[in-house]
Order: C-alpha cells, then sequence, then structure tokens
C-alpha cells in the first residue's frame, strides 16, 4: 500500500513539474541526425511537417501547420520550450484567426497551442467594418442587399462566439477577435514566460460593433469599457489561452502600425520601437517594457533626441515595416529597412546608420532576418527589391560593417508567391529555418558548423 501511494505521489509530483515547465515535445532521432550532419554553408529541406492540431482541417492546418499570414513573417524564439511561435492574420484572404501555434525543430513539429475561435471570422470583415465606421457614423446609411446579409450572418458569428465581460470584449474563450497582423512588433519574454504581440491582435472598432448589436449606444459601451486596456495581447503557452494586457501605468501608447518589439535578454526587458507616419497623429517612441514587474521606461537615445528627429530629419534610425534583430556578444539591434541598415547600441541608448547596400531588401512583409549567434553574423532571406518568387540569402557582420551575399550548398528555398515565408534561427540546432506560405516543408540552412 505504502509503495502504490508513493508512486502516486511521484506521478503526481512528475505531472506538476512538467505542468510548471509547459510542454516538452521529444526529438526524433532522424531530424537529429539530418541536422547533425548538416555542413556549414549547406541547406536540406527536411521531410513533410508533422502537425498536432487535433484533427482540424482547416485551411491546410493538418498538413503544414498554421501557414504563412501575410505581415506576419517573424517567429520568435521561445528558449526554454525549444519552440518557434507563430500568430498573426492576413488582411483577409485565406484568414483573420487568433490561433497560435510553436514549432519544434527536434521532432520537426507544428504545434496548435489554441485553436481559432469560431473558425475563421475573415469572411465577416468587411460587415466589421459595415458595423463598426459606416453604421456608427450614420444609423440611417443605405446598404445594398448583400451588405445586410453580410451584417446578418456576422451577428449570428458575434452572438454565438463574442462576450462582453469584465469591461473588455473578447471572444468567449477570452481571445482577441478579428486579428490582423504582427507586423515585427511580435516576441517572446521567457521571464514573464509570455508571447507578446504589442499592436495588431487588438481592434478599436470593437464597441461600436459590440453596440450596433446589442442596441446599446457606443457611449455607453465605452463607459463600462476597462479604462486600462491596453492594444497589447499576450499569450501563456503553458496554460494556452491569451491575456489581454491591462494596466494603470505610463506605457507607450503602441500605435502605428510596422512597428517593433523585441526581447533583450541582457535586459530581461524587450524594447518597442516605432516610427510611423501611418497613423494621425503619426507615432514616435522607444521603450523598454519590464513584462514581469509591468514597468515602462521611455528611451530618449542619443543624447536625448526624439525618435522623430533621428528617424525622420537625421535618418539615424529605421521609419516603419522595419525588422530587427540582437546580439547579445555585441549589445546591439540591428535594424533593416529595404536598402539600409542601422544600429541601435543598448548600452549607449544610441541609433546610427550602418550602411546601404542596394542588393539588400528588409521589410516586415517580404523577408525573414535574424541573428545567428553561433556564426556572429545577421541572416536575410529576402525577395529582391521586395517582390518576386525566390529568396536570397546575405549575411551582415558587425565585424566588418558589410553584407555578404550567400549562395547556400543544397536544396533551394522552395518557391512562393510574392516571397511570402516565415522563419527564425534555432540556437539549439544552430540553424536558420523557414518555411513558404503553401509549403509542408522546412527549409534549413547553417551558416558555420
Amino acid at each position: 500500500m505504502r509503495e502504490k501511494f508513493v508512486a502516486s505521489i511521484g506521478l503526481l509530483m512528475a505531472c506538476l513539474s512538467t505542468s510548471m515547465l509547459g510542454d516538452v515535445y521529444k526529438n526524433d532521432p532522424a531530424i537529429i541526425t539530418t541536422l547533425k550532419q548538416l555542413d556549414g554553408g549547406e541547406s536540406i529541406l527536411l521531410p513533410n511537417v508533422n502537425v498536432k492540431c487535433g484533427g482540424l482541417d482547416l485551411y491546410g492546418f493538418n498538413k503544414r501547420g498554421p501557414g504563412q499570414r501575410d505581415y506576419c513573417n517573424k517567429m520568435p524564439y521561445a528558449a526554454d520550450r525549444e519552440t518557434a511561435m507563430y500568430a498573426g492574420g492576413n488582411h483577409q484572404v485565406p484568414h483573420r484567426m487568433n490561433d497560435v501555434w510553436e514549432y519544434h525543430l527536434g521532432s520537426n513539429t507544428w504545434h496548435m497551442l489554441y485553436a481559432p475561435d469560431g473558425g475563421n471570422p475573415a469572411p465577416h470583415k468587411k460587415a466589421y467594418f459595415l458595423t463598426s465606421r459606416t453604421l456608427a457614423k450614420n444609423p440611417n446609411a443605405e446598404l445594398s442587399d448583400k451588405d445586410k446579409q453580410q451584417i446578418k450572418a456576422y451577428g449570428v458569428w458575434w452572438k454565438r462566439h463574442v462576450h462582453f465581460k469584465d469591461g473588455d470584449i473578447t471572444t468567449k474563450n477570452g481571445g482577441p477577435i478579428m486579428p490582423a497582423h504582427t507586423w515585427d512588433g511580435f516576441t517572446y519574454d521567457p521571464r514573464a514566460k509570455r508571447m507578446m504581440w504589442a499592436h495588431g491582435a487588438v481592434a478599436a472598432a470593437q464597441p461600436a460593433t459590440w453596440a450596433y448589436y446589442s442596441g446599446q449606444s457606443i457611449d455607453e459601451v465605452k463607459a463600462a469599457m476597462d479604462p486600462n486596456l491596453t492594444p497589447m495581447w499576450m499569450f501563456d503557452p503553458v496554460n494556452k489561452k491569451w491575456i489581454h494586457y491591462k494596466t494603470d501605468k505610463q506605457r507607450a501608447k503602441l500605435r502605428g502600425m510596422g512597428a517593433t518589439m523585441h526581447y533583450i535578454p541582457d535586459l530581461g526587458q524587450s524594447i518597442w520601437y516605432v516610427a510611423a507616419q501611418n497613423v494621425s497623429p503619426a507615432a514616435y517612441e522607444m521603450w523598454l517594457f519590464d513584462a514581469v514587474k509591468d514597468e515602462w521606461t521611455e528611451l530618449k537615445p542619443n543624447g536625448g533626441k526624439s525618435i522623430d528627429q533621428l528617424a525622420t530629419k537625421e535618418k539615424l534610425s529605421p521609419m516603419s515595416e522595419l525588422q530587427v534583430a540582437y546580439s547579445s556578444r555585441h549589445g546591439k539591434l540591428i535594424a533593416v529597412l529595404k536598402h539600409d541598415t542601422f544600429i541601435y547600441d543598448v548600452k549607449q541608448n544610441e541609433w546610427s546608420k550602418a550602411v546601404t547596400d542596394e542588393r539588400i531588401f528588409g521589410h516586415d512583409a517580404r523577408s525573414v532576418f535574424t541573428y545567428d549567434d553561433h556564426a556572429d553574423v545577421f541572416l536575410l532571406a529576402f525577395a529582391p527589391n521586395g517582390r518576386g518568387k525566390e529568396l536570397t540569402l546575405a549575411a551582415y557582420s558587425l565585424a566588418t560593417n558589410k553584407w555578404t551575399m550567400i549562395e547556400p550548398k543544397g536544396d533551394p528555398i522552395p518557391q512562393t508567391k510574392y516571397g511570402m515565408y516565415m522563419g527564425y534561427y534555432d540556437p539549439k540546432h544552430n540553424a536558420l529555418v523557414i518555411q513558404g506560405r503553401n509549403s509542408d516543408r522546412m527549409w534549413v540552412y547553417r551558416h558555420k558548423k
């Protein structure tokens, strides 16, 4: 009896330990052997990805995983889980879902952490904007019969999957509604054990839509909203739940499309940077965010200059639609935007223009940018001038301040329309990993053995 009791307690403790540590994925010996045999400068296509999504057959999920979504190329690496996270939505087609995934290279497997609430709301996008914009401004606006049908259909979806709870409008499972892009504002904080989506998962139009379908006034709905809500959403991969970030502290406004948010391991904090003229008024900010302490610290680089001054006038820092990668070895954040490369020295709190090279093209919808710590280079996989089906690979070195074009020896990256790819660098296996939108195979490249 005592042995059974002890065994039961041991099993319970093991389960608790696994729960606290999160999911533990086992490596596939065949994949590990393949990765170990990869030499410097070599590339290979792995076998078709494995997918763990509960059998959900939606837009090819069960064959290739989430599939790349436009303006969602970044896959932040979660060192404590040995996986890369992924989420995001397209403009519309094929989806604007709130599903969350992570990819484990050691087993070549995509794991769905959160199934999309209500399937895919993308077909209701027009109705969403009709209720939140057109009818919010003019309830008596004339609509076509097709528009009326769309609004009615969206109402059915809305009432089935959305609720107003604790001052927030979310799906009934607590997730974001009709999310858009991640741009480069998507990162993972291993201290807080949260994936953070700084801007793009929330839509300011939701109060108007709730008002339309509930019969309340927009002012009544807004008055009932929690004033501490922010545009940021977080995801807890251990408990597999969305968290709409709230705070009553001074913080970044988190406005502007094409911004970046990136975790800096040396600081245990994330940098938020935006220089965007695609909102009114324009957004120019740079902050540090400590997700554990819930503290925001505004940064004034280059001796106290504004981001507006640095980005638009002196052109020492990037504008919107940038991509960034960080090197702990150098303590520097590197940003690419089209043909330009910028450096942010974290310790000195200083931006500088590094180099312009017409051969490269960095863009948060057209390229994958990451840091290879083993080779000490920043890798950029891009479609020339942001267009084309074929990706080109280049490496930037801080030591030389130069870009080098790379021709991998081995399998080429599978072509995909308009250069739609997503990827990351896996430090566990010393490999750049890239997947195309419609590809069911991962392309892997090792820069240095």
